[in-house]
């Protein structure tokens, strides 16, 4: 496995959660709040820095409001990542 290949998935599932949870205008804390978890563990899922379990990832998509292929669709990166608490 290369280093590109490497945790590809996690990446474009962190990558979406950035995506949908700006789109819904949510801080990390508002989603972390709606998700009813930390903001830390927001912030290490959208780092790709945690791995998380196939349920979690069917509460995700539920709390954003989309379908869980949509959570792994490939897209350009999100660069501007914040959003003020709300």
């Amino acid at each position: 496995m290369t280093n590109k290949s490497k945790y590809k998935a996690r990446k474009i599932l962190a990558n979406n959660i950035v995506y949908f949870r700006l789109e819904n205008g949510w801080s990390q804390e508002d989603f972390a709040d709606a998700l009813g978890t930390t903001p830390t563990y927001v912030s290490n899922l959208e780092n790709a820095k945690r791995n998380t379990r196939i349920d979690y990832i069917d509460l995700i998509a539920d709390t954003l409001g989309v379908s869980i292929d949509k959570l792994f669709i490939e897209r350009e990166l999100v660069k501007n990542r914040r959003r003020p608490r709300g």
